[in-house]
């Protein structure tokens, strides 16, 4: 049995707390961490990765059509259309500099979307056509490609977006859209509702996630487990079977299983949604896991967190478990082993997708 697990969000983020994990009863993870042969990869964007393991590579990947593929009970599209995600955000300024932030899960309701959305779709009707399949993924349907480069929305949080802007023969569209779309949400109804209520209003959109598939993705595994839009699109374009992750289906059948509950409590500094979410993650997959590896039913694990540390890669086979001399490595300790990366200042553009790809 091969089980690929991926985990975004897995290795907390490096600028901030040096023990986020102390105190946690970790000792699966621990025999994992100890038992297998380990490493820390440069940072690479976690789409880039993700979309790697289905076959696909480049500089412009349709990360847009790949998610809305992958969204539950969302309207069918119409033949030939493409997609960018248009996700709502948050922009506010830290000294001279325009941040954005995106909101987590539960801030917004799909109450509050609707007229927002409905407002985008009055202003921008010879565009494309905006849609929310979640109150915090949005997207527009446009009729042809958009020739740009756009960042993901994961790059730019927390970071100022003129180090982000929109790249390519249609730049200059793509740019003013968003300017556009800001004014047209700052001034709503329900933003101006919600600032009075003391919450951060929905004062933009990210587009990202443009580009073409130059052929479909390859199906990584015999079965895909996971949760969110783009892993379950880019296993419905693979063909290959998805559903929700399951220890006891993946034990059963090689598999690539992503784990996502911790990408959006990393990215938003949210520490006990994080400790909480690693403590599901140990009592439902990596006991259990450390439990196959050490009886032989589980012949191959690969752990895969990519993170702004970089990537952490772990890879678990069968005889290791006959190593002895392997003692468990507490996932704390390895935190505060990776050495952190230079500081970002706020004028310095953080890193992200290389010069090349551009």
């Amino acid at each position: 049995m091969h089980i690929q697990l991926l985990i975004p969000g897995l290795l907390w983020p490096a600028a901030t707390l040096l023990g986020p994990a102390s105190g946690l009863a970790l000792d699966g993870l621990a025999t994992l961490l100890g038992r297998g042969r380990r490493q820390v990869r440069e940072f690479e964007p976690y789409d880039r990765q993700l979309a790697r393991l289905f076959g696909l590579d480049g500089a412009e990947l349709p990360l847009g059509t790949l998610r809305r593929l992958g969204e539950a009970d969302a309207p069918p599209a119409r033949p030939g259309s493409h997609w960018l995600c248009a996700d709502p955000v948050n922009l506010s300024f830290a000294r001279e500099h325009l941040l954005l932030y995106a909101f987590p899960d539960g801030e917004l309701t799909l109450d509050e979307a609707a007229p927002l959305v409905a407002a985008l779709n009055e202003v921008f009707a010879d565009l494309g056509r905006f849609e929310a399949c979640s109150p915090t993924r949005w997207y527009l349907q446009l009729d042809k490609p958009a020739r740009v480069t756009l960042y993901p929305v994961d790059d730019v949080i927390g970071r100022p977006v003129k180090h982000f802007l929109p790249e390519g023969d249609d730049a200059r569209l793509w740019q003013r859209t968003m300017n556009e779309a800001q004014i047209v949400l700052y001034n709503h109804a329900a933003s101006r509702a919600r600032e009075a209520a003391g919450q951060r209003a929905v004062n933009s959109i990210w587009l990202w996630g443009a580009g073409e598939l130059a052929h479909a993705p390859l199906a990584p595994a015999k079965a895909v487990q996971a949760t969110d839009p783009l892993s379950l699109g880019l296993a419905r374009a693979a063909g290959v079977p998805a559903g929700a992750p399951d220890i006891a289906d993946a034990l059963r059948s090689d598999s690539l299983v992503v784990l996502d509950t911790l990408r959006k409590p990393a990215q938003q500094l949210d520490l006990e949604g994080w400790r909480d979410g690693l403590q599901a993650i140990e009592h439902d997959w990596f006991a259990p896991l450390a439990a196959a590896s050490g009886d032989g039913r589980l012949k191959t694990l690969r752990l895969c967190a990519p993170s702004d540390r970089g990537t952490l890669d772990v890879e678990v086979r069968s005889a290791d478990r006959w190593k002895f001399w392997r003692k468990p490595h507490a996932f704390d300790a390895l935190l505060k082993s990776i050495a952190p990366p230079p500081l970002d200042l706020p004028g310095t553009p953080p890193p992200t997708h290389s010069p090349t790809d551009r």
